[in-house]
């Protein structure tokens, strides 16, 4: 200890205690030198002894406080260096008086070593490891292991929405393949069981006899017993199948008797405990049923997600079934038309009668095609529909994920840390900036602007001014001079930098959560991931970092944006569960692309630290749109499509001529009317999401709300057949349509004509 503090310890026993003595020594003396004319030689040497016994006292007490002060000076240390974060070493006393103080300090160090060690395990993401027996008087070690089952349970959320995410993909191409019903059936039980780990499985789909007598028919079975099922039909309302078939709901039983369901392989048999039946529901209509049997239980999120499969499946058998009719009509039409012929050769010997025979059997040709012609339409419309249903399940679904992860990376503690992170380092950059060093970082950015940004912005818009997008603020002045003008990777790539090597606070942290959140991005594809700072409105982190990087969406050069606005509803709202999308609309950062947003609040506690916004995934909307451009493996053959559309009646998808045939596609837009400009940005961006409008009767009664087909001229005036529907898109008026030519869906009839 050094002497200044040990002075200041040691002063009020000074003043409070020895100094008193030291008086009272003197006084005494005093007294005994004043009286030692009246006094004895015994009394005075009496006095004298007195005097030096209290002299021996006084400095025993001044060694025994200074040692006292010692011992005080050292726990003093001690509790510093804790304070401080230090490692705490044995304290040497010459005292007892102190030692359980310093026990109970040495215990604490070591109690906060062991959660300074759980937490350094959380932080390398190991939450498989516990916090050790904690005291309910522990709160630090019981907040430390609540984190931790927090990320394990947001941790199997996450893997659940994975896993649902997967199986769908998966059971998209098997429902997708061209196979006959029974083959399609044993496909779908085969994944089914391995998917959601079951042991058996079967599937029944719903069929009737000659009498009209209706049964439920095995189609596939997977490690039943065959020679038991393979004949097996079941009435509607018999045992639990039949009566899940009539009442349209999913029987999920947990405690199955004995003999129910034998599994048996070659080293015994067993009995599972748990059977879940689910119908095949097509629009409430019950087509089939699947059932499942397992040793372990059916999760909740299994259940919902066989659910889900089975409505695909139910909508592809009521396909089969359409198309097995269609070729059955078509068989019967050629069989008659061979009939016809072969009468017509007998009546030709009369002139009279070949003439009226001539007559009846034009008409009755024309009867017959204009049926099949009827019967193909309907047909027709019947697999638009089911496309259309199934591309929009899938839409909405995809639209839903998206709203959970945002929700869901919105909860993780490192996202709220990383936005408190960024906004301090943010902060931190325009104030340690000097003039001079403004001016060199203002250079370097408008170079970047005048010779990258400028020059590919104005292949579009010829007004395009350096002016309207260079930002003034000194901490995105510095940003985008370090992460964008001086970032050594192209433009489209600039999230390849991941340590700019500044040496600033912000270039630590970026280093340390970049790649957390560029991975998370291209994981689920997203455009760009933003943390926008609540107060000020700056955009603190960005994965791409285009022009609208470090700049303010409340007072800055984008302030009028489609991604201002949802920003500054989301830091308007008081909700916690507050989720905004925002529709498309051209953005110029993004070279006048069309871009939407969502966005949603990150809080620390009951603080609002952050807004999280992803920009939308215009190539995965696509891809579920266009089947991974498969449009024949989904039904569409050569002409047929699916695309999305806005209130305004504009593009909210990418065409399939502009993929297939992007040259025909721009011309079919100038023959429609449209100016070379629009053309031009069309050809430029590879989209026409914005820029082309699709005004048709479809997509009129759709946006009203209607669900339905119907026969018209597309933009580019051909016979189309169409079936539309509503998008239940929470935030934005999209609806959703299927479309193919009409010549190509009457091809057969007309060659047989």
């Amino acid at each position: 200890m050094e002497p200044s503090s040990r002075q200041t310890l040691l002063r009020p026993f000074l003043s409070r205690f020895i100094l008193p003595l030291l008086l009272a020594f003197a006084g005494t003396a005093f007294a005994v030198w004043s009286f030692r004319a009246s006094l004895s030689a015994t009394a005075i040497v009496c006095w004298l002894l007195f005097l030096m016994v209290l002299l021996a006292a006084m400095i025993a007490g001044v060694v025994y406080i200074q040692r006292v002060v010692q011992d005080l000076a050292s726990v003093h240390a001690t509790i510093h260096r804790l304070a401080t974060g230090e490692v705490t070493p044995s304290a040497s006393l010459q005292t007892p008086l102190f030692q359980p103080l310093i026990a109970s300090l040495q215990a604490f160090d070591g109690n906060l070593a062991q959660h300074t060690a759980f937490a350094d395990e959380l932080s390398a993401g190991k939450i498989e490891t516990h916090a050790g027996q904690q005291q309910r008087t522990d709160a630090l070690g019981v907040a430390l292991q609540a984190i931790r089952d927090n990320l394990v349970a947001n941790r199997q959320e996450e893997e659940q929405r994975h896993w649902a995410t997967e199986g769908l993909s998966r059971f998209v191409e098997v429902l997708r393949a061209g196979k006959d019903l029974q083959a399609l059936c044993q496909d779908v039980v085969v994944n089914l069981v391995r998917t959601v780990h079951a042991t058996q499985g079967a599937i029944f789909v719903a069929d009737s006899d000659a009498t009209g007598q209706e049964s439920l028919v095995l189609q596939a079975c997977y490690a039943y017993n065959r020679t038991k099922h393979l004949t097996q039909q079941i009435a509607p309302g018999e045992g639990i199948i039949g009566q899940a078939y009539l009442e349209g709901a999913t029987i999920h039983l947990t405690d199955v008797p004995d003999r129910f369901v034998r599994i048996t392989s070659g080293l015994g048999e067993a009995n599972p405990r748990h059977i879940l039946i689910v119908p095949l529901k097509m629009n409430e209509t019950v087509v089939g049923i699947v059932e499942l049997a397992s040793f372990t239980p059916f999760r909740p999120y299994e259940i919902a997600f066989t659910e889900k499969i089975g409505e695909n499946v139910a909508h592809t058998v009521s396909s089969f079934r359409t198309a097995e009719t269609t070729r059955r009509l078509l068989g019967e039409s050629q069989q008659q038309a061979e009939h016809m012929r072969s009468q017509e050769e007998e009546l030709r010997q009369n002139q009279e009668e070949l003439q009226a025979t001539q007559e009846e059997i034009s008409r009755k040709y024309n009867l017959l095609f204009q049926q099949l012609t009827e019967l193909n339409h309907g047909s027709k419309f019947e697999q638009l529909r089911s496309i259309n249903a199934t591309k929009k399940r899938n839409i909405e679904y995809y639209f839903d994920i998206i709203r959970n992860q945002i929700l869901t990376f919105a909860e993780d503690k490192m996202m709220v840390e990383a936005v408190k992170a960024f906004r301090q380092a943010f902060d931190q950059l325009g104030s340690a900036l000097g003039e001079e060093q403004r001016a060199a970082c203002r250079k370097s950015v408008q170079a970047y602007y005048d010779q990258e940004f400028i020059p590919r912005i104005s292949d579009i818009d010829q007004q395009a001014n350096v002016r309207d997008f260079l930002p003034e603020d000194s901490a995105a002045l510095v940003l985008q001079q370090v992460y964008i003008a001086s970032n050594p990777h192209p433009t489209g790539q600039k999230s390849r930098l991941h340590n700019a090597g500044d040496g600033s606070d912000y270039g630590r942290v970026h280093a340390t959560y970049h790649a957390v959140i560029l991975n998370y991005l291209e994981k689920f594809g997203y455009y760009d991931i933003f943390l926008i700072d609540p107060v000020t409105g700056n955009i603190v982190y960005s994965v791409f970092k285009e022009v609208d990087f470090g700049t303010s969406l409340l007072t800055g050069p984008y302030s009028k944006t489609n991604f201002a606005r949802v920003v500054q509803q989301a830091i308007a709202s008081s909700n916690r569960e507050f989720v905004r999308l925002i529709d498309f609309e051209a953005y110029a950062p993004s070279y006048n692309a069309p871009a939407s947003f969502i966005a949603c609040p990150l809080y620390d506690g009951v603080t609002k630290v952050g807004i999280l916004v992803f920009q939308m995934p215009i190539n995965k909307i696509n891809q579920i749109l266009t089947g991974d451009n498969k449009w024949r493996d989904d039904g569409l053959g050569q002409t047929g499509e699916t695309f999305i559309v806005g209130e305004d009646f504009k593009a909210r998808s990418i065409a399939r001529g502009l993929i297939e045939h992007p040259d025909d596609y721009l011309g079919s837009l100038r023959k429609a009317g449209y100016g070379e400009a629009v053309v031009r940005q069309v050809q430029r961006t590879g989209t026409n999401i914005l820029l082309e409008q699709l005004k048709l009767e479809a997509v009129r009664q759709s946006l009203q709300g209607v669900t339905g087909a119907h026969r018209g001229l597309d933009t580019r005036g051909a016979d189309t057949l169409f079936a539309y529907a509503p998008l239940h898109i929470p935030d934005v008026h999209w609806i959703i349509v299927s479309a193919m030519q009409e010549a190509e869906a009457s091809e057969r009839i007309n060659s047989l004509r």
